[in-house]
């Protein structure tokens, strides 16, 4: 177990920015704390007749649920932790791609397998997303070989989204 411990204390300090001359850069306060989902963005499978013939198509879907007991932190030392209600499932280190942009990587138990590293993208400075591939529905339609995709959008705890400034794919 010491061991372990050991082992995710030099992964978070090797992971800390560091600038030219070796000084490592405080974290931005941007993306600091705790973060609540408030809305899921899916791709989907979608099966539709046309005059007779089966049509296959990708379309997104919300699959928001009515209750979500999960949200992120994120924390000085560049790492961060999800959870559901109180319960640690996962985390991993973040660190910044460019101003609006960071990126994040699980050491533990990722959002998708297909995927080692994340990108989270500010709208505003409450809300964020994380878009990650996932597996294509099994079958065989057409699309088996294409990319899909989901969208966790996030903002911080008691505030309202910027929906102005998103580009939502279902706004239904």
């Amino acid at each position: 177990m010491k061991k372990l411990l050991l082992l995710i204390a030099i992964i978070i300090l090797c992971s800390c920015e560091k600038d030219d001359t070796g000084n490592v850069i405080p974290a931005p306060a941007k993306v600091l704390g705790e973060w609540e989902p408030y809305k899921i963005e899916r791709q989907v499978l979608i099966l539709d007749w046309n005059a007779g013939d089966l049509v296959q198509s990708i379309g997104w879907s919300d699959v928001t649920p009515s209750s979500m007991n999960v949200s992120m932190k994120f924390n000085e030392d560049f790492s961060f932790n999800v959870f559901y209600d109180t319960v640690i499932t996962s985390g991993g280190i973040w660190s910044k791609t460019n101003d609006d942009n960071f990126s994040l990587t699980f050491t533990t138990n990722p959002f998708s397998d297909l995927q080692e590293n994340y990108t989270i993208n500010f709208y505003c400075d409450n809300t964020m997303s994380i878009q990650y591939l996932l597996e294509a529905p099994a079958g065989d339609h057409d699309f088996q070989n294409d990319d899909w995709y989901i969208i966790q959008y996030y903002r911080l705890p008691e505030t309202s989204a910027c929906d102005d400034l998103i580009n939502y794919n279902v706004t239904d």
